[in-house]
């Protein structure tokens, strides 16, 4: 059976469409080439396959992926190798959402895959995001209503032109064709203007959009011009629409529009008609006078400085609209005025002024609700001109309010996203003592400084009243909670910061009300009275101050046992403290008494979670039972904690004979007669460190009644011992009769502890005695003779003979005794040794044998015998060959097995037999092989003895004499000699065999034999059998042998046998096949039949495992019909490590399928075609083949069994060959293949630059080369030639360049992956992003160190480091060589685009405090640090009626890596602060740094600067 190569599709799993707007139709297509086999492919939807039509004749229908709006064409196709095919994806979104479809591609061997197409539908939409241009900034429409933008023009005279500019962004990811109309609102009567939805065009209408038209790029914005240019006075109102064209917008009733209304856009002017006038006087008043802020039913005074810059004049002021005859310019001033109630109040009503003259307006406000007021007044002129000014200011209401808490091990929480209505600060428990902080930001909400002072409250809750509920506060004098600062002045409209401290000084939970009084704060009643104070804000304090927890461990101190008077007892208590913070630790006791302690230290510091260990040493003078109290003080702990102290004290101890627990005196034998006297000596030892009485004495009750006396006399029986001294004692003993001696003597102690000793001994008349009376011979064998010595001892000072009598008892049948001397004479107070033979009979335990001596006369002794008799007892080992010492303690225990384990072919092993005799009886052994038998009639080599112990070498200084090998031809060496050995010992051709050496031999007595098994093989396979022994008359003894033997005993004839490798060199593509020819041996007796597969090795092959599949034989004989065996399986499944891919070139084998006949040899013929190609392997060749081995004619048996085909490893075989496929040596000249360029030379008047290498080509080959080139955009080829030809060893050179356009630029700018590939549109020629394209994109930014010398305010220069964002696009693409061979060389060229960046020094600019209408200047630098050209300019953010900033110049440009110095300066127009922003732009990249402004204008003329 063949095994087909499956298909692999070049298709990614997730096939993504893009964007489509809803009811349109996206087209996509996708390119799919098979890499794999030939096969028949369908698609169908995913779990909807149909048999009607899956791989028939018919192709299947179209269908659509389950209502998703997907179709995808073809449904069928054919593919083979390499071949590819368009897949049609068209998508119609009903729906604004991202769709996912799942279709299943089926192939006709059974295999299918899964794919995801994905795309997303989009409504059309578009956001107008900001809109400037003229003098000032209108609005930013990113922060306002996007759905009503209106545009207002500033006032002016026919004529005139003036331009705004907004941008306008497309919100999808379409583009989308734009065009602009002018239209008129038509308002019908009665109808609000703003409900009006009725427009037509206005071909009148003074404002214009540039451009008209157009395409929105997707998801971009694009900047448009409204231009204003009226003709003719008058007020001018149009709306400005917006149509998209080609937009598929369905109506309910189900037309498709042809164009969208996308956007509306209301535009307003006035135009004034010129006026000609004498000159008017000018007032250098603001249009609107801020006053700032104010706490209402306060009262804020503000001065304006009026100058006149225009003509003489008299001003009347009065309220707007309210206009009085009566005092209008006459001699009488006008009365105050109140602006229609709002709280101003302005003075003076009634001026006259010249020019440059100026007058200082006096504004009073009084609010009283929080609003921001506006009034309008009148200042005419008496020359009939006349102006309104606003006037405003804000009331506000004293307000602060918490924003952050935080402090002490944890962030409590940020009041910035929680409740500030109750702000809750809740401390960590801790113990009394300790202290703990937290911070607060408070925020006075108003623009008014507030005075404040903290005051600590407690919650007065009434019966049944809620806590939260309590509004009764008390201050309280004793709260741990403290505030600092406790008061001051909280700044308008900014944060301070607080600490709380919490310092309980006693255990309890602590629940306080931090009150923020603000004082002088007009705070209006309903009875109309004024507080003095304000309570602002309210912050619950809790607290729980846990009790100290110390524990003493042990709680009690016992010293156990006794200790003696005098010494000093030293124990250890330690303090653990499971509090939440450190404690300080003393002690007290009392220093009178029987008891003294010392405790050490005796004071301290416990920290938290920690313990401390104190040694306490305890003393006294007397004996008994001791028992005290200790207090141990802890700081801050009411009650100190006692540590019951109990001991037991003891005076001295005196023992006797103190190196036994039971001390006993043995006088041993007493030869008794009259008079007698015995001396003895003992130790009386103290053992303790102090002094001690003692007395001798034999105690009351062992003294005979009979004598009256103690037969005991003392050198010494009283007297005093020093610290461990040890003093000897005589005793002299007098015994008055015969007896066994058994007495006491006493060592009592004065206020202590004494001993007794115990007294023995045998006071006896002449006698004679058996040391022992019963010998055990131990074990003893049949027949042979044990020797061993009987002693007698005499007890007296007589002489005694002795007769050996008969031996009597129930075992004496088992054995036999022999004394050397069967009477003799026992001499006073000697020992007599008698020598006796003992032989065993048969086999058994003697416990009753007893020999029976006389003694003297009257008095016989008793000798017992006891032995165990044993037989021939013989024990087989098979230990490792490591451990053949020989041991004779081992027991037989599991049975003995030869196991020779996994062995390579023709590679003697060596096991070892111990045949051990634990009898002491010699006998003969015999060893034989039941089946696999070598043949015996060989001598054995000496490497074959199996001597274990003995090795021979050859002395150093015989290395270079002669050897018998060159002297006789015919001999051999110790290698050969094996060879020659091993093949005799397999000559049965049974594929294994197995010898002992030695065979047969002499077992001696308690010995050791070492038999050496080897086993050897010419042939794999698994083989058991068994070693027969046969030991003296002992049953045979059957040890199982066992031996697995793998590899094959295939070799091939090369130089290199351990790793055959065939080598057939470098050929050309196309060249004739070469064949080698190789011999293969079989030193095995099987005829072995080989079937070959050969390999490649692919480079950066990422496959690890292959799995096999085997259905019924996997290798046949050729010629002969299947039949598998009965016993194997039929389906076979294996994993094995992958080392190469099969393959059918360029290597092959002929024949494919040999039998190498058993002790023979055959050859094959390996093959090497360059025409296969260089393939995968690039034309180096690193092949390997594998050799299956079958054996057709091998039966197994219970004996022998035999793997075959896949199951047994395969014979290998290595092959390496090349095919060379010339190529020209391509060099690069000057700059290399490397394009450095610049962004900043792509400019308005530079549309493309284009930047030319030059490259060589050199023909190193022997042939002609045919070739064609080509490259990838923006990478060219300046020649355009169709081929170029280049003989042997001819150069040619070639001009190759890159072109940097505003396209591509754009296209790089736009992009917002960091690694993406480019390809030009083949229908608009525009680059664009795609997966498919040839040249890849990588985006490297990096911040660069830019170092510069700054100005500080007091004069110095400090040096300021700054991070310059840096960007460079990397290029690559490859220019390819096409052969007319079709083979491709492709050669790397990269381009580097270098994007310009700037930045500014210094990055902010504080102008201080200036004088009113005074400009300051100061100098700034801009930076352009890399070497590619920038144009730049500066947009101003901020406010402008403060003050005004201004910038010059406000555009440039770089050629190159430079710096220019900017003028900036500042003129105040109030005495307030003013912030402003200039944020510089470069172009290409739109990269933008900042330049922050402030400035603080003042009236006072100190501020004046002298130029």
């Amino acid at each position: 059976k063949i095994r087909l190569e499956p298909p692999s599709l070049s298709l990614p799993d997730v096939l993504d469409c893009g964007f489509c707007l809803i009811h349109g139709t996206l087209r996509t297509q996708f390119r799919c080439v098979n890499k794999g086999g030939s096969a028949i492919f369908q698609l169908y939807p995913a779990g909807m396959v149909s048999d009607t039509f899956l791989f028939n004749d018919l192709p299947p229908p179209e269908f659509e992926l389950k209502d998703s709006g997907f179709t995808v064409t073809p449904t069928s196709f054919a593919l083979e190798r390499n071949q590819e095919v368009i897949l049609n994806v068209e998508f119609k979104p009903s729906q604004v959402s991202r769709v996912k479809a799942e279709f299943t591609i089926a192939a006709n061997n059974c295999t299918s895959r899964n794919y995801t197409v994905t795309a997303e539908g989009e409504s059309c939409a578009v956001k107008i995001i900001a809109v400037s241009g003229g003098d000032t900034v209108d609005y930013d429409i990113r922060s306002s209503d996007e759905s009503n933008v209106v545009v207002n023009f500033e006032d002016q005279n026919p004529g005139t032109k003036e331009e705004k500019i907004f941008i306008l962004r497309n919100c999808v990811n379409v583009p989308l064709h734009y065009n602009w109309e002018m239209c008129k609102i038509l308002t019908e009567e009665g109808q609000q203007p703003e409900s009006a939805l009725l427009l037509r065009p206005d071909e009148i209408s003074p404002f214009q959009i540039s451009p008209a038209n157009g395409i929105l790029e997707p998801a971009s914005e694009t900047s448009f011009t409204i231009s204003c240019h009226p003709l003719k006075p008058g007020k001018y109102d149009n709306t400005a629409r917006l149509w998209v064209d080609d937009i598929p917008c369905l109506l309910p009733s189900g037309l498709v529009l042809e164009k969208y209304d996308a956007q509306h856009i209301t535009l307003a002017h006035l135009a004034q008609p010129h006026k000609i006038r004498l000159e008017p006087p000018s007032l250098s008043l603001p249009d609107v006078l801020d006053c700032g802020f104010c706490l209402i039913h306060g009262t804020l005074r503000t001065q304006f400085r009026c100058v006149n810059k225009g003509g003489s004049a008299i001003f009347q002021l009065y309220p707007a609209g309210m206009v009085s005859d009566t005092f209008l310019f006459n001699d009488l001033p006008p009365p105050e005025f109140e602006l229609k109630d709002s709280g101003f109040t302005v003075t003076p009503t009634s001026f006259a002024l010249e020019r440059n003259q100026e007058v200082i307006l006096n504004v009073e406000f009084k609010p009283s609700q929080v609003s921001r007021v506006k009034a309008e007044f009148t200042i005419a002129a008496n020359n009939c001109t006349s102006r309104n000014y606003t006037v405003t200011a804000e009331g506000e209401s004293c307000a602060v309010k918490i924003i952050a808490v935080s402090g002490g091990d944890t962030v409590d929480y940020d009041i910035r996203s929680s409740d500030e209505s109750n702000v809750v600060v809740n401390f960590e428990d801790q113990n009394p003592g300790t202290k703990e902080e937290k911070i607060f930001i408070l925020r006075n909400c108003v623009n008014v400084p507030l005075h404040y002072n903290w005051e600590m409250c407690k919650i007065l809750t009434e019966e049944g009243q809620q806590p939260e509920s309590a509004l009764l506060l008390r201050p309280d004098e004793i709260s741990p909670f403290q505030i600092s600062p406790a008061n001051g002045i909280l700044e308008p409209a900014s944060e301070t910061s607080f600490t709380i401290s919490c310092h309980p000084l006693k255990p309890g939970k602590y629940d306080n009300t931090a009150r923020l009084w603000v004082d002088d704060i007009p705070c209006l009643l309903p009875s109309g009275l004024v507080l003095e104070k304000y309570d602002a804000q309210h912050i619950t304090l809790a607290h729980l101050a846990q009790p100290h927890k110390i524990r003493l461990e042990p709680p009690a101190l016992i010293v156990p046992g006794e200790s003696v008077v005098g010494y000093t007892v030293s124990k250890t208590v330690k303090i653990i403290n499971e509090s939440i913070s450190s404690a300080n630790v003393s002690w007290k006791y009392k220093t009178d008494g029987d008891v003294k302690f010392n405790i050490r230290p005796q004071t301290f510091t416990v920290g938290t979670g920690c313990s401390r260990t104190v040694e306490i040493d305890i003393e006294t003078e007397s004996p008994g039972d001791k028992e005290a109290h200790v207090q141990c003080y802890f700081e801050n702990v009411e009650k100190p904690a006692n540590l019951f102290v109990k001991a037991k004290f003891r005076g001295p101890r005196v023992t006797i004979d103190a190196g036994h627990e039971d001390p006993v005196l043995d006088f041993g034998y007493i030869h008794y007669r009259p008079g007698c006297v015995v001396q003895r000596q003992f130790d009386i030892v103290n053992q303790d460190g102090v002094e001690a009485n003692w007395v001798l004495r034999e105690m009351d009750h062992c003294i005979n009644a009979e004598y009256g006396e103690s037969e005991f006399q003392f050198a010494e029986n009283s007297g005093t011992l020093g610290p461990y001294q040890i003093r000897h004692a005589h005793i002299t003993f007098k015994p008055n009769f015969p007896r066994s001696l058994k007495s006491v003597i006493e060592c009592s102690v004065e206020n202590g502890t004494g001993s007794k000793i115990r007294v023995i001994g045998e006071i006896q008349e002449p006698n004679v005695v058996l040391k022992q009376s019963v010998i055990d011979l131990g074990v003893v064998f049949v027949g042979v003779p044990v020797t061993n010595v009987a002693f007698f001892e005499s007890l007296n000072f007589a002489d005694c003979d002795y007769v050996i009598r008969s031996a009597e008892g129930k075992d004496k049948a088992f054995g036999f005794i022999e004394f050397e001397e069967q009477s003799g004479m026992i001499y006073a107070g000697a020992t007599q040794r008698i020598r006796f033979h003992f032989t065993g009979k048969e086999p058994a335990i003697i416990d009753d044998f007893t020999v029976a001596i006389e003694i003297g006369d009257n008095k016989v002794l008793a000798l017992g015998i006891k032995a165990e008799v044993k037989g021939l007892y013989v024990v087989h080992e098979t230990p490792d060959i490591d451990q053949v010492a020989p041991e004779t303690n081992a027991e037989q225990m599991d049975q003995p097995n030869l196991d020779f384990g996994t062995v390579d072919i023709l590679n003697p092993t060596t096991r070892v037999l111990k045949i051990i005799n634990k009898s002491n009886i010699a006998t003969h052994f015999q060893l034989e092989v039941e089946h696999f038998k070598g043949n015996h009639c060989a001598a054995p080599p000496i490497s074959a003895l199996g001597d274990m112990s003995t090795k021979s070498y050859r002395p150093v200084s015989h290395l270079l004499t002669k050897t018998n090998l060159l002297l006789d031809p015919s001999a051999r060496s110790g290698k050969q000699n094996d060879a020659e050995y091993w093949k005799k010992q397999l000559s049965s051709n049974k594929g294994v065999c197995f010898t002992a050496i030695p065979a047969s031999g002499y077992l001696p007595g308690n010995g050791v034999t070492i038999i050496t098994i080897t086993g050897n093989s010419d042939m794999w396979g698994t083989y058991t059998d068994t070693l027969v022994s046969r030991v003296g008359d002992l049953e045979e003894v059957r040890i199982p042998i066992s031996m697995t033997v793998v590899n094959s005993p295939l070799y091939y004839k090369l130089s290199n046998n351990n790793k055959p490798t065939v080598r057939f060199g470098c050929y050309p593509l196309n060249e004739k096949p070469v064949s080698r020819t190789v011999q293969i041996s079989n030193q095995g007796p099987e005829d072995i039949r080989l079937d070959w597969q050969t390999f490649n090795i692919v480079p950066k092959d990422s496959q690890l495992l292959d799995v096999n599949f085997f259905i019924g034989d996997a290798f046949p004989k050729k010629g002969q019909e299947e039949s598998p065996s009965p016993n194997s399986k039929l389906i076979r499944l294996s994993v094995s490590p992958h080392d190469g891919r099969p393959a059918t070139g360029p290597f092959s084998f002929d024949p494919d399928q040999v039998v190498i006949p058993g002790r023979g040899t055959a050859k094959v013929t390996l093959s090497f075609d360059p025409s296969c190609g260089v393939g995968e392997c690039s034309g180096d060749y690193k092949s390997f083949a594998l050799a299956y081995q079958s054996l057709d004619s091998h039966t197994d048996s219970k004996h022998c069994s035999r793997l075959q085909g896949e199951d047994v490893p395969q014979l290998k075989i290595n092959m390496t060959g090349k095919v060379e496929v010339p190529e020209v040596v391509v060099t690069a000249e000057e700059h290399g293949f490397t394009f450095k360029l610049m962004a900043g030379m792509i400019n308005s008047k530079v549309q493309e630059h284009t930047k030319i290498h030059k490259m060589s080509l050199l023909n190193s080959s022997k042939l002609h080369l045919g070739f064609s080139i080509a490259a990838s955009l923006p990478f060219i080829l300046l020649e355009n030639k169709e081929g170029y030809s280049l003989i042997p060893r001819q150069k040619t050179k070639i001009d190759h360049g890159f072109v940097l356009s505003e396209g591509l630029l754009k296209v790089l700018l736009d992009s917002t992956r960091q690694n993406f590939k480019l390809d030009v549109d083949p229908v608009s020629g525009e680059y664009r992003e795609s997966d498919e394209g040839a040249v890849e994109v990588i985006i490297e930014e990096k911040l660069l160190k830019q170092s510069h010398n700054v100005k500080q305010q007091d004069g110095t220069v400090a040096m300021v480091v700054q991070e310059v964002p840096e960007t460079k696009f990397h290029l690559h693409s490859h220019i390819q060589l096409h052969y007319n061979n079709n083979h491709i060389q492709s050669i790397p060229v990269h381009a580097r685009i270098i994007l310009p960046s700037l930045y500014i020094s210094p990055q902010s600019v504080d102008f201080g405090t200036c004088l009113v209408g005074q400009t300051s200047q100061v100098t700034v630098r801009l930076i352009n640090p890399s070497n590619s050209p920038m144009r730049w300019y500066a947009q101003y953010t901020g406010e402008t009626g403060e003050g005004e900033f201004s910038i010059t110049p406000s555009s440039g440009e770089f050629m190159q890596a430079d710096s220019c110095l900017l003028s900036i300066s500042y003129t105040a127009k109030t005495n307030k602060i003013c912030n402003g922003v200039y944020r510089f732009v470069s172009s290409p990249g739109k990269r933008a740094v900042e330049l922050c402004l402030a400035g603080t204008g003042s009236h006072d003329e100190r501020m004046q600067k002298l130029l």
